[in-house]
């Protein structure tokens, strides 16, 4: 699979601290997306899923895994096979940004399918700079937050009204925003 980096502990999309795992590859192209050297795909930063599930496993405590990108579903394969590997390591709260909606994912087939049956929480629909109302995990006001497994509805029952936070990482000379950019002006 695709991926970029895996950071812990991610306080900024989902609730607690969490593994973050950002995919790479999308054609969404969402304007002032906050992750845009994500969108050209990388056959350098293919990483197996052993290695994934290394990582992962190293942490002893986090309260879920976010998985966002890029556009994870882009990726439906590696998706399905993460996803599962992820439930039988023991999370119950993997969530997953897309910038397609629910409706559209829910016509592209079984394998679809079989990832949405294995994610906690979704966040549907393509990032809107217009929409950006400074609230909540999601980016924009017309992206929705579904509770896919109901052992997580008390969990995220307020997620709408949640302050947004972001994270700075430093790394390598590098400033890297872990979360949603707030919209300035």
């Amino acid at each position: 699979m695709q991926i970029d980096r895996i950071y812990y502990p991610v306080q900024t999309l989902g609730y607690g601290n969490r593994i973050g795992i950002w995919t790479i590859g999308c054609t969404h192209h969402c304007e002032n997306c906050s992750n845009p050297e994500l969108w050209k795909p990388n056959p350098d930063k293919n990483i197996s899923l052993n290695t994934v599930m290394e990582c992962v496993c190293q942490v002893a405590h986090a309260d879920g895994i976010t998985i966002t990108g890029g556009e994870p579903f882009e990726q439906p394969e590696e998706l399905y096979e993460l996803v599962k590997a992820l439930k039988r390591a023991g999370y119950e709260d993997i969530l997953i940004y897309s910038g397609y909606t629910r409706e559209e994912l829910n016509q592209k087939g079984a394998l679809v399918q079989g990832i949405l049956e294995e994610t906690g929480i979704l966040v549907d629909g393509l990032y809107l700079n217009s929409l950006n109302d400074n609230k909540s995990f999601r980016g924009s006001s017309n992206q929705n937050i579904y509770i896919l497994d109901e052992r997580l509805k008390e969990r995220y029952q307020d997620a709408e009204n949640w302050e947004r936070k972001t994270q700075i990482l430093v790394k390598e000379n590098q400033i890297q925003a872990i979360g949603i950019p707030r919209r300035l002006g």
